[in-house]
């Protein structure tokens, strides 16, 4: 269930029931020296657990976590402009969608008033084996943080991204013990560097493998996550990627995650296929990613 933004206006400040203050921190910095992708991924798992639990309050969030589990199924983020470590941010948190065992929120990171990234998350209410249906006490919770936004959109994923070989490239991943969070699992935002570092590697293989890896200008301005199955420790997976389509400035791509032959993680990333080298001179990788296109 992947949370896409279909909207074509920005979000402004005020249609926001809550805003957040966020400081960023050196540590969120990429190697652009911007605030990474990643870091914006834990930006809005912080807003979300401070939202439910001043929403929920201390009560519900306890009988919560003893009886039922809210897991993150799917999440979006939008790099709309450079966003540096000076200054602070607000970060705005509403609630897209109450369906009847999942909800979403729509996030907005602004510097002032301007947008400078936008993003969407689904929530499943689940009892640890199976979805179960959200009460009456979380569904009015959300109501109050309802805001005026597009529904959800669950992307067809199709039989071929379930089928390993259909990704070209291969990088495998180790977990380790510090990925884990509070449920005892790969936290999300964990998983979700994983496919930006299989990104990385595979500008890294087209380019050579460069000392200090992939030029900064190619890292996805879009990423979107589902989470389809939880990811342990320990545990070797293996990351597979594949070029979904090549434009005239930008290329889309697609990543599964796998445990042996079963998909267990999916992501879709876009950015740009030319970007400026130490020399200056613009770096072009469109026929070289050529030969990464998905198989189906």
């Amino acid at each position: 269930m992947t949370a896409t933004i279909t909207t074509p206006t920005v979000p402004e400040p005020g249609m926001f029931p809550v805003l957040i203050e966020h400081e960023a921190r050196y540590a969120d910095l990429d190697p652009s020296r911007r605030i990474g992708r990643d870091a914006l991924v834990r930006w809005f798992e912080d807003a979300r657990v401070a939202v439910e639990r001043d929403t929920f309050g201390a009560d519900l969030v306890a009988r919560l976590q003893s009886r039922v589990r809210l897991l993150l199924a799917a999440i979006r983020v939008d790099v709309l402009a450079p966003l540096r470590v000076a200054g602070s941010y607000r970060i705005g948190v509403g609630v897209s969608h109450i369906g009847t065992t999942s909800f979403s929120y729509r996030y907005a990171v602004f510097a002032g008033d301007e947008c400078v990234a936008t993003g969407e998350s689904t929530s499943v209410h689940t009892d640890g084996d199976a979805p179960t249906p959200l009460t009456d006490e979380v569904r009015g919770a959300l109501t109050t943080l309802r805001i005026e936004a597009p529904a959800p959109v669950r992307p067809e994923r199709g039989d071929a991204r379930a089928v390993r070989e259909n990704y070209p490239f291969r990088w495998d991943v180790r977990t380790r013990f510090t990925d884990l969070d509070t449920n005892r699992h790969v936290n999300n935002v964990a998983l979700a560097s994983w496919y930006l570092d299989g990104l990385a590697e595979l500008h890294s293989d087209v380019l050579g493998y460069p000392a200090g890896g992939p030029l900064d200008g190619l890292s996805p301005s879009t990423l979107s996550v589902q989470y389809l199955s939880e990811v342990h420790y320990p545990g070797i997976y293996q990351m597979r990627v594949a070029v979904t389509e090549i434009g005239e400035d930008t290329v889309r791509y697609v990543c599964g995650l796998f445990h042996d032959r079963e998909l267990i993680g999916l992501a879709e990333a876009e950015g740009f296929h030319h970007a400026p080298g130490e020399d200056g001179d613009p770096v072009l990788l469109a026929e070289k990613l050529a030969p990464f296109r998905f198989r189906d």
